[in-house]
Formats: structure tokens, C-alpha cells, sequence
């Protein structure tokens, strides 16, 4: 085969864009995991509080989640919902119980989860009891907390 032939050039072209598909190809990603928790919550004293997540390593694989920002009923919950995928993790926060017609007091919460491993995470969080939301990196192996300010 000739080095100057169009067949070569058409080959060399071919294999360099199969090497590049190999190189930013997308690896397969595991399957999604989805864990359901209750967050208890205490009256706060701090009712001026921020709209705020805080993301603590415990040691022992657990991680405590702590909420501040929060306006519930009396005996209303909130449910946080992760769906974790590799290194993703989605936290979704819901009201629990309902009631109608109840006003609402500042409250704070918090709650120790296991279900992330020791490694860096992406993590989106969407709270939908105040329409807020947060995007941020979260490294569950470290020992620095990670507090994140929500945003509308």
C-alpha cells in the first residue's frame, strides 16, 4: 500500500476516530440506588436562619445532614429522597406528613446517613418545601464540613 494512496488516508482516518471513540467514550454506569430517610426536626430559636445544608463526615462510613432554613407545621416531617449513581448523587427534600391549615414555625434538622461511600461526589440538592436548590461537590471521605447557602 502506498503512503501517499487515498485507501491509506481513508484507513488512518478511520482508526484515529476509533481511538478518539475509545479515549471520551462513556463508560457504562451501575445502576441507581434510591434511599428514603426521615429527618426529625427540632424547633429553632434562630428563626432569622439561613436557607442552608451542611454535610458533616462522621467517620464509622456515616455522614450527618443538617437543614436550617425550614418552616413547618406542628407534627409535619420532611423526607429526604438520594438517588445515588457512581459518583452523582441527587438529594431531594419533601414534606412528610401534611396538615392544612397549620402555621408554620421555624425548625432545624438533621439526620446521620450511611448510604455514601468514602469518595467525591456531585451532589444536587432540591428542596421542594422551599423551592430552593444547591449544586456542589462533596468529598464524604473528608473530615471538612460542607456548608452550601440554597438559592431560589
Amino acid at each position: 500500500m502506498d503512503l501517499n494512496s487515498p485507501e491509506f488516508y481513508t484507513i488512518a482516518f478511520v482508526v484515529a476516530i476509533a481511538l478518539v471513540a475509545l479515549l471520551i467514550g462513556h463508560r457504562e454506569k451501575g445502576p441507581s440506588s434510591t434511599y428514603i430517610m426521615q429527618m426529625p426536626t427540632v424547633p429553632d430559636e434562630d428563626d432569622s436562619a439561613e436557607d442552608t445544608l451542611r454535610l458533616t463526615h462522621m467517620g464509622g462510613g456515616s455522614v450527618l445532614v443538617e437543614r436550617k432554613g425550614l418552616t413547618l407545621g406542628p407534627e409535619e416531617t420532611v423526607n429526604l429522597v438520594f438517588t445515588i449513581n457512581d459518583d452523582q448523587c441527587e438529594i431531594i427534600e419533601k414534606k412528610g406528613i401534611k396538615r392544612r391549615g397549620m402555621t408554620g414555625i421555624p425548625v432545624k434538622g438533621e439526620v446521620s446517613v450511611k448510604c455514601l461511600r468514602p469518595i467525591k461526589y456531585r451532589i444536587r440538592f432540591e428542596s421542594q418545601l422551599t423551592s430552593t436548590w444547591a449544586s456542589f461537590t462533596y468529598d464524604a471521605s473528608s473530615d471538612q464540613p460542607r456548608e452550601v447557602t440554597l438559592t431560589f
